[in-house]
């Protein structure tokens, strides 16, 4: 990105492997193969730091290409991906991360992005409003079902579209989608990936919002995306279903977990 070139100069990151060995502070280890660290780096502007973020993704050991692709899973996502992926979602004004540069080499691939400030996460705020301010907490059902049904109206799914990924920012309370390592994008949005999208979204904030809630969502989103989930019952029951399955395994790794403390 030709506007932090002046950022990069600053902190002598010349090429990609200066950027790999960055010092971070690690935030995320989700996989093995994927990391997050946070860094704050030297601005252009004296006494100013910037912070960002650098996501590493080490390459795929054979033996996991290998059980992927008994598994159908033939796609391997990178940080290449989701630069591309970032890219994308500016073009369509779909707010997210500002990308600041990507790079490959041997070991692996990379991706720096400039740090979302001043932000709230939706699945907070709406644990805070539960019960309250119903004004503040239609607008951001209403901004987020904006921001889906245009996401998926453009053939784009996100494929781990949980209420955490969703920031929020400014008096609108104008959502920013994070990780966008998994995107796909088709021609039309296939109602595999849209049923899979909006049951993430359903579990997540299932316990946060109220039926009317759930329906406003609809009415909204099905107005933008183009898809009028009212005229299609069976992917509403997909949807449901898809919840209640991430519900079941929710509850299994919680109770394993319990059990092992």
């Amino acid at each position: 990105n030709r506007d932090f070139l002046g950022l990069l100069q600053k902190n002598r990151l010349k090429d990609a492997r200066d950027i790999w060995n960055l010092k971070d502070e690690s935030v995320k280890k989700v996989v093995s193969q994927r990391s997050t660290g946070r860094v704050f780096l030297e601005s252009p502007l004296k006494g100013h730091k910037v912070q960002v973020y650098i996501k590493r993704y080490t390459s795929v050991p054979l033996k996991s290409r290998i059980k992927d692709m008994f598994s159908l899973k033939f796609f391997q996502f990178d940080a290449i991906h989701e630069w591309q992926a970032q890219i994308v979602f500016h073009r369509l004004e779909l707010p997210t991360v500002i990308p600041i540069a990507a790079g490959k080499l041997e070991c692996g691939t990379f991706n720096l992005t400039l740090a979302i400030t001043n932000y709230k996460r939706a699945s907070k705020l709406l644990k805070e409003l539960n019960g309250k301010d119903q004004g503040l907490k239609n607008r951001i059902i209403e901004n987020i079902a904006t921001y889906v049904g245009r996401m998926h109206g453009a053939g784009l799914a996100h494929q781990d579209l949980y209420l955490v990924h969703f920031f929020l920012r400014g008096e609108e309370m104008v959502p920013h989608l994070i990780d966008l390592q998994r995107v796909i994008k088709e021609k039309t949005l296939s109602d595999r990936w849209r049923i899979k999208d909006l049951g993430e979204l359903l579990f997540s904030a299932r316990e946060l919002v109220s039926d009317e809630d759930i329906s406003h969502f609809c009415r909204i989103y099905s107005r933008v995306s183009g898809f009028n989930l009212m005229d299609e019952p069976r992917v509403i029951k997909a949807i449901e279903k898809k919840a209640a399955k991430i519900k079941a395994r929710h509850e299994r790794k919680h109770s394993g977990h319990q059990e092992k403390n």
